[in-house]
């Protein structure tokens, strides 16, 4: 009889022996694998490779208030709807050329703009409407 036979009498080899075993075929089985440009996945006995996508982002045109501007030059007060109407065209130019804050920032303050021309223009109308009658 060994030695081995005295530890363990159904013949298994000692405890420690085993765990290494089983440790040594876990750190096989999950060793860290050389990396790809593509995914692979395992899946029964194929392979998936999946191809690394793009990705498109599409940005939508600012408002430039262009017709607003122009209403507001012809038909409210047309000093800042002149100023309105340059802003806007900024603001297009702007995005033509790829900065959409910039043209962000120039319709917006093209529509601040518009706002205050159409409250003059209508306070200026009322105005003009009393003076007439007085």
């Amino acid at each position: 009889m060994s030695k081995e036979d005295v530890n363990d009498p159904q013949g298994y080899p000692p405890q420690q022996e085993q765990g290494y075993a089983l440790l040594q075929g876990y750190a096989q089985q999950y060793a860290p694998r050389q990396e790809y440009s593509q995914a692979q996945y395992p899946v029964g006995g194929t392979v998936i490779v999946t191809q690394p996508q793009s990705s498109t982002m599409y940005v939508t045109k600012p408002p430039d208030y262009l017709g607003f501007s122009i209403f507001i030059c012809l038909f409210c007060f047309w000093p800042i709807g002149i100023a309105s109407i340059i802003y806007s065209c900024r603001s297009r130019d702007a995005y033509t050329a790829g900065d959409v804050n910039t043209a962000q920032a120039k319709g917006s303050t093209a529509r601040t703009l518009n706002i205050i021309g159409l409250v003059l223009g209508i306070i200026s109308i009322i105005v003009i409407m009393v003076l007439r009658v007085a």
